[in-house]
């Protein structure tokens, strides 16, 4: 089932978080989002080259609106983390499970397919889940800043798409995140020039390993969602990207010494109670149709 990618990529985004908190938010949206995108990219190219893979493409139109879209996202969400609470910021980027699932029944209509919707309330449930855990709030002022934030969600499933697509294509899990993580380089070493000191930024010691960290569990997390999304279930897929906010929890409480109140804790138990129930339903699916 690849749709179980998502969970391991839920857990490197979750260690991508705890990095750039650590250390990586010191530096600006732009800068922050280069260093992210060319350390994977240096990485990842550094494998291709090693194992003699080929890099070109026939679908360089189709990579450049998904790494448009995404990195466009990317840069976006960063910017509304700083205006808005953390934990509102975060609840408006999860916000893709649910325009994903609104996509799938408007499809499921349209092709006069069967919906599922015992998975369509999975994401309900985990969303809960999710309110429970981060309890957001949007001050007088930054309802603008909110709707921005809630256009990430929608920009987040419009690029997991673009990733469905690329893969209905043949094109390898790598060469996606190849081009994702070279155009977001370009995309992050311009907007830096426009940030004070952009990436002449001389960083600590601290700085170097938390962009380090960043750059290393963003690319894992970027591999490893690209083949949920490409080859996987949307609405499981959907569902399990939840539990990157379970990590998160845990993974605070842990390194930050971040208490975790009971209300957050029933949270985490209703997004695993979520994830396992969606992934039951699949599977349980999937036999009947082997059955058949």
């Amino acid at each position: 089932m690849q749709s179980l990618w998502m969970l391991l990529a839920s857990l490197f985004f979750a260690l991508m978080a705890a990095c750039t908190k650590w250390g990586a938010a010191d530096y600006g949206t732009f800068t922050l989002v280069f260093y992210r995108s060319a350390i994977g990219c240096i990485a990842i190219a550094a494998w291709i080259i090693a194992t003699r893979r080929e890099i070109r493409t026939h679908y360089l139109w189709g990579h450049f609106k998904r790494c448009f879209i995404g990195i466009g996202n990317l840069a976006l969400w960063f910017w509304t983390l700083g205006k808005l609470p953390l934990e509102t910021g975060m609840t408006l980027n999860y916000t893709s499970p649910l325009f994903m699932a609104l996509f799938v029944v408007a499809v499921s209509y349209k092709k006069k397919l069967p919906v599922a919707w015992s998975l369509i309330a999975a994401i309900a449930v985990g969303f809960v889940g999710i309110l429970m855990v981060l309890r957001p709030t949007v001050s007088a002022g930054q309802e603008h800043i909110a709707l921005i934030g809630l256009a990430c969600g929608i920009l987040s499933t419009w690029a997991y798409l673009q990733v469905r697509d690329l893969n209905k294509l043949h094109e390898p899990v790598w060469r996606i995140v190849f081009y994702f993580t070279f155009f977001g380089s370009l995309f992050g070493l311009l907007g830096s020039f426009f940030e004070p000191g952009g990436i002449s930024v001389v960083p600590s010691f601290r700085g170097i390993a938390a962009l380090a960290g960043t750059g290393l569990f963003g690319l894992f997390a970027q591999l490893c969602l690209t083949r949920a999304f490409g080859a996987g279930n949307l609405l499981l897929t959907s569902v399990l990207q939840f539990s990157a906010i379970a990590f998160s929890a845990v993974i605070s409480a842990v390194f930050f010494g971040e208490s975790i109140p009971p209300v957050a804790i029933l949270g985490i138990a209703v997004i695993i109670a979520a994830g396992s129930a969606a992934t039951l339903l699949t599977k349980s699916h999937m036999k009947a149709i082997d059955h058949k």
